[in-house]
């Protein structure tokens, strides 16, 4: 390839066929009440020694109320998710047998593939996202490692990895974004997950993006044309510290 092409990381988007059995939310609190034996009383006659008396009956008492007390509920925490860190190497986001089996001989961020401002994939200094931003400048600006899997030869498939930092209203903003753009959204691993699938209809294939956030990690996976099995389970997996 004699000229570079700009990559679109986001745009049509990409598929990410995560299994979505790997993509299982993580658990949620709950409550056990823990109940408080009643306690009751009775009332009796004891007869005074003496003269045998003709027997009398007890006079009849209001029966004492027997209060239950209100159970104190207990709350199961939901146990904290793994902190993640972003690696500085794309090859390095997943265990190797992981990335055998998904990306295997795919060449990596090949020449000629660039950022939409120009700059070569890989990791990189990540900057603030503008005020306002769109879904892609998000993406974009915050990025601290972009990778790309594609065959140059190849027309429409590819894999792509971004992984990111932001602050909670920008994150927010990320997954509203990606709902106003048609994704569905749901709990999964321990965070917020929304996805998008589309059909190319030149090529008839899917092509799918999805974006993630836990804590103050983003993760964008964009997927045409190639199929994964739980990437984004083996990513988080693999970077937790």
């Amino acid at each position: 390839m004699t000229r570079a092409r700009t990559l679109h990381t986001l745009g049509a988007s990409a598929l990410v066929v995560l299994s979505l059995a790997g993509c299982a939310g993580g658990p949620s609190g709950g409550t056990t009440p823990s109940p408080t034996p009643s306690m009751s009383t009775s009332a009796g006659a004891t007869p005074d020694d003496g003269e045998t008396a003709t027997p009398t009956a007890p006079p009849e008492s209001s029966p004492t109320p027997t209060g239950a007390a209100t159970p104190t509920p207990t709350t199961s925490e939901t146990p904290a998710a793994s902190p993640v860190n972003i690696p500085t190497d794309c090859t390095q986001i997943v265990d190797s047998a992981t990335y055998a089996a998904t990306m295997g001989e795919t060449p990596l961020n090949p020449e000629g593939y660039l950022r939409r401002d120009g700059t070569p994939l890989g990791a990189r200094t990540p900057t603030v996202p503008p005020a306002d931003a769109t879904l892609v400048q998000i993406v974009d600006s915050a990025a601290a490692l972009d990778c790309l899997w594609r065959d140059p030869r190849a027309d429409i498939t590819g894999l792509g990895v971004t992984m990111g930092r932001l602050d909670q209203a920008t994150s927010a903003s990320l997954l509203s974004l990606a709902a106003a753009d048609g994704a569905t959204c749901s709990d999964a691993q321990g965070g917020r997950l929304c996805q998008k699938s589309e059909t190319a209809e030149q090529y008839q294939t899917d092509i799918t993006d999805t974006y993630f956030v836990r804590g103050d990690l983003f993760v964008h996976v964009f997927q045409s044309n190639f199929p994964t099995n739980d990437l984004l389970g083996s990513i988080l997996a693999h970077t937790a510290s």
